[in-house]
Order: C-alpha cells, then sequence, then structure tokens
C-alpha cells in the first residue's frame, strides 16, 4: 500500500516542502510547494525568528495542500559538525550508548550539548582488533530544538531530523544502482543555497566526508550591489538577467559575478582537495550540483574549468516520478530548488 513521506527543507529565503508516494518505484513527487522567508526570519540556515519560520510553514501547509503532517525535516549550517572516527567496533546498542564518551576529543562542544549520529563507513581488522570508521555528526541541540519547535507551533510532528548533506545524496547522488562503478572512484555533490552550501562527498551512495561552507548564492548577490551601488533586490534581479530600466551594463553585472563565483569555486575546491588529501588513493569523476545558487549563468562551466572534472546539474526528477500539475519550464524551474526537500523525503536505503 502507498505511503507518503514529506521532506521540509528551510533555507535562508525560503521553506519548501516535498512529499512523496514511497508505495512505488520509483517514488512519486506528488505535491511540493515553498513559501518565500523575510530577511531575518533564518540567517546562515540558522532558525533566528521560529514565530515567524512557523507563520510561513503554515501557509505553506495550506498552499501546498499537505494532508499529513508528519515531516521530516534537514539541518546543514556552522552547528553541524561532521568527522571522520575510527573506534573500537561494538554492536549497534553499545556504540550508540557510549558514543558520547568516545568522541568528545573530536568535536569542538560539550557532549551534553550536542545530538550525536554516525553513518559507518567501513569496518576492518587492525592488529587484530576490530574497528570501525564512521563519518560521526554532531549537531547543536538548541539549534535542532528551535527548528522542531517552529515546526511544531506550525502543528508539524517531526518524525525525523536528518543532515542536509546525506538528503541531496539521496536525490541527487548516483548510487550502485544506477551505475557508479565503484572503481573508479567517488562523486561529490554540492547544494549550493543561499547562505550555505552543503558538500558530500559519496561512493555508492555511502557518505565519507562532509563540508558545510558559509557561502553561497547571496555573495554573489550583494557582490554585485556593493560593487554597482544597487540594493538587494536590484542585484538579484541583475544577477538573473532581470535588471528592470536604466542600470548597469550586463556585462558589468557579469563581470562582477563571475569574480565571486570564481572565489566561491576556490572554496569548493580546497575542500574537496583537502578531502583528497585526507584520504589515500581516494578520487572524485563527478560533481553534481543542485540548489538555487547553481542557477548561476556559466557556474557549471566555471566549476568544470577549474574542478578538471566532470560536472553535472542535479536532477532529483530522475530519482523520483514528478506528478505536479506545472509547465514543463516551471517544473525545470523548481527542480534544482527541491533536491534537498525531495531528499529528505526519501527513505534511508537500508
Amino acid at each position: 500500500m502507498a505511503r507518503s513521506r514529506i521532506g521540509v527543507d528551510v533555507g535562508s529565503t525560503a521553506v519548501r516542502a516535498a512529499e512523496l508516494s514511497v508505495g512505488s518505484e520509483p517514488p512519486t513527487l506528488v505535491r511540493a510547494a515553498q513559501v518565500r522567508l523575510a530577511p531575518g526570519v533564518v540567517e546562515n540556515g540558522e532558525v533566528r525568528q521560529p514565530e515567524l519560520l512557523a507563520e510561513a510553514m503554515r501557509e505553506l501547509w495550506q498552499r501546498g495542500g499537505f494532508k499529513a503532517r508528519q515531516v521530516v525535516v534537514g539541518v546543514g549550517n556552522q552547528r553541524v559538525i561532521v568527522r571522520e572516527v575510527t573506534l573500537p567496533s561494538l554492536p549497534e546498542k553499545e556504540m550508540r550508548a557510549s558514543l558520547p564518551f568516545q568522541v568528545q576529543e573530536f568535536i569542538p562542544l560539550p557532549v551534553d550539548e550536542a545530538i550525536l549520529d554516525y553513518d559507518v563507513i567501513e569496518e576492518f581488522t587492525e592488529d587484530g582488533r576490530k574497528l570501525v570508521r564512521l563519518l560521526l555528526v554532531a549537531a547543536q541541540k538548541d539549534m535542532v530544538s528551535t527548528l522542531v519547535g517552529a515546526a511544531s507551533a506550525a502543528k508539524l510532528d517531526t518524525i525525523g531530523v536528518d543532515l542536509v548533506p546525506f538528503a541531496i545524496v539521496r536525490s541527487i547522488g548516483s548510487t550502485a544502482t544506477i551505475g557508479l562503478d565503484p572503481e573508479v572512484g567517488g562523486e561529490a555533490v554540492v547544494d549550493i543555497g543561499a547562505d550555505v552550501t552543503n558538500i558530500c562527498v559519496h561512493e555508492n551512495g555511502t557518505p565519507r566526508f562532509v563540508r558545510i561552507l558559509p557561502s553561497g548564492g547571496r555573495d554573489v548577490t550583494q557582490a554585485i550591489g556593493r560593487a554597482l551601488g544597487m540594493d538587494d533586490e536590484a542585484a538579484e534581479n541583475a544577477k538573473r538577467g532581470q535588471a528592470e530600466g536604466e542600470g548597469p551594463a550586463p556585462d558589468e553585472v557579469d563581470r562582477v559575478a563571475f569574480s565571486r563565483a570564481g572565489t566561491f569555486v576556490d572554496e569548493v575546491r580546497s575542500s574537496l582537495d583537502f578531502y583528497l588529501a585526507q584520504t589515500p588513493g581516494a578520487r572524485i569523476t563527478r560533481v553534481v550540483v543542485s540548489g538555487g545558487g547553481s542557477k548561476l549563468a556559466g557556474l557549471v562551466e566555471l566549476l568544470r574549468e577549474r574542478l578538471s572534472t566532470n560536472v553535472d546539474r542535479g536532477r532529483p526528477f530522475d530519482r523520483v516520478s514528478a506528478r505536479l500539475n506545472l509547465p514543463e519550464a516551471e517544473l525545470s524551474e523548481a527542480e534544482p530548488v527541491l533536491a534537498v526537500a525531495v531528499g529528505l523525503a526519501l527513505p534511508p536505503e537500508d
């Protein structure tokens, strides 16, 4: 029997939801909607004004026609720490019970102020000892509680809190089921939001490295505004090629935009270089991008040039069957910004 799952993506400029019917293969995207957020409601991926976010979520449910109220929300900001650690191998129940006592040295905040989770990378034996390599996740409790509290105030029941980088692997990352050869190398998925960019390197769906950058599409907008004397709205319109009336020439806008975009691409490259330097024998043979910031004209080409690898746009609608009552052009516009919400709604593979 078909059952539904709803993922809620709280970004800095909008809150989005995607509802999947997961009783079929592929899952079917049956509803999706977004509501814009006023400046300051969410900053750098953190909820600052939960009462206004709750109001936006209530509007989102009305606008999207969602019936169910159980949701999975995502976190991905500077209050989330992800580290690769090696620990003695234990049964899962014992591992979870002992985790706070084993990982304090790996995270820069007290364990009693963090929500801890992990993803197993591999198990191995060294000097006769059974060990496990984990991707450890530590999220600040207060940050998560504020997000869940806003959802609760909107009369939503949060049944799961997931890491945004893991969600985008599910929605746009290649897996063994669609032909990524493990002998070829890893893949980096990059979701570019307004203020935050989430990066996850994985191999056949297994995360190996996570980096969360405090930068995104808004940095390009602000650079245009500063350089050309425009307010944020006018700069955003100019960035999108939608400037009205008299204003700077398009080539001036492009010059500033690509200067800042080049700095951003270098930040992405440095993150991937760090992973490769820390992981002997690792390779990245494909990069996949999504998010509103990925829509910047020429960005994919710039990434290809500076990363010297294959770069493609993420296609969450290849992973799910999108049955939304939208024209093809609007579906194409919506696809990059729904990648996180779709990934949160997709159930994790066993």
